[in-house]
């Protein structure tokens, strides 16, 4: 597997945006619940992409770096991730948006999210995850390998100076 950024549950997610579940290490205060329809009618605040692969055999973990897209500025940012639920290898590219990012050191922090999917050859994704701070990272991606995901995952992510 290449050396890349791997976030355990973008690969292969389906959209899960009704609130923030369990999370493995607790944030601040407790987000408000964003529905679909609440991010449907906002417009996005920022961008973001990365490059990963991830390995898991039920309990899975993965690290790497993407780029965040925010008021003119591309800032670098590293993920840690663990995720609870499949089995399997892929690698990852994806995408996506930024929803309730007013100030740039609302970015960094812990984000959950559920996950479910599948890779066989190639597959694509789509999944909602939320940090302790209302931010909203909306993610499509696009994998290959042989893998099957359902259940939990969290990840933290950090700007590089």
């Amino acid at each position: 597997m290449h050396n890349k950024l791997s976030l355990a549950g973008f690969a292969l997610a389906l959209a899960v945006t009704a609130g923030s579940p369990t999370s493995f290490a607790a944030d601040a205060a407790a987000p408000k619940k964003v529905t679909a329809q609440d991010l449907a009618n906002t417009k996005p605040s920022a961008t973001f992409e990365f490059e990963g692969s991830q390995i898991r055999l039920l309990v899975g973990g993965a690290s790497g770096k993407g780029t965040l897209h925010f008021q003119g500025k591309a800032y670098p940012f590293t993920a840690k991730g663990a995720s609870v639920g499949g089995v399997g290898a892929n690698e990852v590219q994806a995408k996506g948006v930024v929803h309730y990012l007013e100030k740039i050191e609302d970015f960094p922090g812990q984000y959950n999210g559920l996950t479910m999917g599948a890779t066989v050859g190639a597959g694509k994704g789509a999944s909602s995850f939320q940090n302790g701070k209302g931010v909203v990272l909306s993610v499509t991606s696009r994998s290959e390998g042989l893998a099957l995901t359902l259940g939990v995952s969290s990840f933290a992510v950090t700007l590089v100076k």
